[in-house]
């Protein structure tokens, strides 16, 4: 009898809650997604609307759909968005496809001059991801663009800088990046400057744990961007983007970018001045400019997940439930 006390008393409390932590998850998500200003909540939770093969995704640069559901790793709902990068041979830099509305209307509407909008997303680096031999400047996760260019004016990429695990932000194709001077006050390219800002004072040259934010493995990680748009070919938008780990629910600010340029000049921007131009769209997707097809640990696949997408014209809360198997670490708390 003792014995079958023991038992109950460590089974039953382990069922309860995982089945809680769901429910949790489910309605913390449905509450983020109900908030003001939400235009889009996708939760890539099936293979009819969320993730659909010739219309929101994407194969790599040989055809092949390396992109689909992965129902078994998520932080809510039916499943999660995944990429697997195969090892080589593969396509090269299109070598795991990407997802992306062909509708054009990923954000919700258009973003032009004055405007602000906010997108947030949760994304997972399997270890291979970020420990791999690709001969690269490193791979991109999201891109918010206009229509279906990626590589132009109106563009904001997240990449991981130089295969370093350091996620940092450009615009216009990579000619223009989300760096600052020492002082976080405006936009440099040429140093000393800094490659993050905020809560990371990450400086060029002097990169390090204490002061940079790299890419952790094997959690689930939520991006938050404020995307500011100042007017077209000047100094005056503002990118920022915050970060919270697995466990936690405070938001830390890796990129703080005043005065940024963001031109239109790939998008014909003509007599009305760039009125009808602005970002409506976004990509997720792991590619890498100038990737070998021959590039890569032989024989490993590289994942990265994708879940709980939502844009808004409102700040959007940060998560408040979902995987919490551990305390954040090696973190600079975020100021009071």
């Amino acid at each position: 009898m003792k014995r079958f006390l023991l038992f109950a008393i460590i089974t039953m409390p382990i069922g309860a809650l995982s089945a809680a932590g769901a429910q949790e998850s489910e309605a913390d998500f449905a509450s983020r997604c109900s908030a003001p200003g939400v235009l889009r909540c996708i939760g890539f939770d099936n293979e009819t609307s969320d993730i659909v093969r010739g219309d929101n995704l994407h194969p790599d640069g040989s055809g092949n759909y390396r992109a689909g559901l992965d129902a078994s790793v998520k932080t809510s709902g039916g499943g999660s968005l995944r990429f697997d990068l195969p090892p080589p041979p593969h396509s090269g830099a299109n070598l795991a496809g990407s997802w992306s509305p062909t509708s054009n209307d990923g954000l919700g509407q258009l973003f032009g001059q004055g405007s602000t909008f906010y997108v947030q997303f949760r994304q997972r680096f399997s270890s291979e991801m970020l420990n791999n031999t690709w001969d690269t400047p490193g791979f991109k996760t999201v891109i918010f663009h206009q229509n279906q260019t990626t590589c132009g004016g109106i563009e904001l990429a997240t990449w991981n800088y130089y295969n370093s695990n350091i996620i940092t932000m450009y615009t216009n194709c990579g000619s223009v990046h989300a760096w600052t001077t020492l002082d976080g006050s405006r936009h440099t390219e040429s140093p000393p400057l800094l490659l993050q800002q905020g809560d990371f004072p990450c400086e060029y040259g002097q990169t390090s744990a204490n002061t940079c934010l790299y890419i952790p493995a094997n959690e689930w990680l939520t991006f938050y961007y404020k995307i500011s748009v100042g007017t077209w070919d000047q100094p005056n938008s503002m990118i920022e983007a915050w970060i919270t780990r697995e466990g936690s629910s405070t938001y830390q600010q890796f990129i703080r970018a005043p005065q940024m340029p963001i031109s239109c000049n790939a998008n014909s921007c003509g007599s009305s001045e760039g009125q009808s131009e602005g970002f409506n769209n976004l990509t997720f997707t792991p590619y890498m400019t100038g990737l070998s097809g021959n590039s890569g640990r032989s024989g490993v696949t590289a994942k990265t997940w994708i879940d709980e997408l939502i844009v808004s014209t409102q700040p959007i809360a940060a998560p408040d439930s979902g995987p919490r198997p551990r305390s954040p670490t090696n973190l600079t708390p975020s100021p009071p």
